[in-house]
């Protein structure tokens, strides 16, 4: 792979140009994000294809779901599919329910002993074997996608429930961001969904062999390996061609070598590199893992904070006047192993919401410095060095 601090990387003027949105919004409520979501969906008139990690079986699930069944009462054709182990037992309580009312449900690379279960559908992938379902159970589907009449699309890190939501847990509520998008980008995530849905993802990686798949440089996808080494190169490109800021908010900070040098060698040539990270996380021991990178970030000049006023779950990025938000984590399991969309945000007054916001955050987090990391508990320092010989699946 080409060294991406090399003087003879691209320059950010030799990378293709983004053409803009015709709608870019936004949006850092659960709350307002999944009224926008059932406002959009309460006015399909052709489709509504869904994609989520967590379809959960709460009080946010419930309620969502009978917007889907309105939908599809109403003749809108609605397809959903949801993650085998990130939405276990979802398929199973409503599966029959889905069908009565025509929502098409499929679950990717669904665990194996949910073959047991009644009511199939026929998929083909329920017809793999069990040798080939095991060797799946690492590949996930951790994309949030909505397309909506395939002219409205939200994308971000909002699943469907109850956590995400204020309205249900108060201040306890994750933190997350989400985007809604219109324009030419959204017929890419319309196509994208079409392949994963039809369990086509090996068939369509030898047409990629003969045949470029419908790009756009506002959509950031890595259903291919290829996709997965050309965006994380062109990310690394575009923090070396950092003049003012890179500005990071992920909530599971596991990087790998060439990240860490990036973001080192930015810091020290006087960028302004912030990363925020969860002070506490949904996964116990990530802030620990996280925190076995910060004596080197710090002592290049990275500023690191820790998000305290919930779990942040987010995953945007802010460098110069590019911005990205979705559902990739900056770790190995988002560039090795996950199914994963981003949206590129380019508008000025998109941008300005996810700077101010960030800031905002900012207010809620408490600043690492070398002093304050070097009195951590041994014994969270010894189990972050540890873990990080599984970072592979992380």
């Amino acid at each position: 792979m080409t060294n991406p601090t090399d003087d003879s990387s691209p320059s950010l003027s030799e990378l293709p140009s983004v053409v803009p949105w015709a709608r870019c919004e936004v949006v850092n409520s659960g709350d307002a994000f999944f009224q926008h979501l059932e406002t959009a969906i309460a006015s399909a008139k052709q489709s509504v294809d869904l994609e989520f990690y967590i379809f959960a079986v709460d009080q946010t699930g419930a309620r969502f779901f009978e917007t889907l069944e309105r939908a599809a009462r109403r003749g809108v054709v609605v397809r959903l599919l949801v993650d085998g182990i990130g939405s276990t037992g979802f398929a199973r309580n409503y599966r029959e329910r889905s069908k009565a009312v025509g929502i098409k449900l499929r679950v990717f690379h669904e665990l194996p002993w949910e073959r047991w279960w009644p009511g199939r559908d026929g998929h083909p992938e329920r017809r793999s074997t069990w040798r080939r379902m095991f060797r799946r159970l690492n590949h996930r589907n951790h994309r949030k996608i909505v397309v909506v009449d395939g002219q409205t699309a939200f994308v971000g890190s909002f699943n469907v429930t109850k956590y995400h939501r204020a309205s249900e847990m108060g201040a306890s509520a994750w933190r997350d961001t989400g985007v809604i998008v219109e324009g030419d980008g959204v017929r890419v995530l319309s196509s994208t969904f079409e392949d994963v849905w039809g369990g086509r993802l090996q068939r369509l990686k030898r047409k990629l062999r003969r045949k470029r798949l419908i790009t756009n440089p506002l959509v950031r996808l890595n259903v291919t390996g290829k996709q997965r080494r050309e965006s994380y190169l062109d990310l690394l490109v575009r923090m070396v061609g950092a003049r003012k800021r890179v500005w990071i908010t992920n909530a599971y900070f596991v990087p790998d070598g060439s990240l860490l040098r990036v973001l080192s060698v930015v810091a020290r040539e006087g960028v302004d590199v912030r990363i925020l990270v969860p002070g506490f996380s949904d996964v116990v021991f990530i802030p620990w893992v996280t925190s076995a990178f910060h004596f080197g970030l710090l002592s290049a000049g990275v500023k690191i904070f820790e998000y305290r006023g919930s779990v942040l779950h987010a995953k945007t990025m802010v460098i110069d006047d590019w911005g990205l938000i979705g559902s990739s984590n900056l770790n190995h399991r988002s560039l090795l192993h996950d199914l994963e969309a981003d949206i590129v945000v380019t508008d000025g007054a998109a941008l300005g919401e996810m700077q101010t916001h960030f800031c905002r955050d900012l207010e809620r987090s408490v600043e690492v410095t070398l002093d304050t990391w070097r009195q951590r508990p041994l014994v969270e320092r010894f189990l972050g060095r540890v873990l990080l010989w599984f970072r592979y699946l992380m």
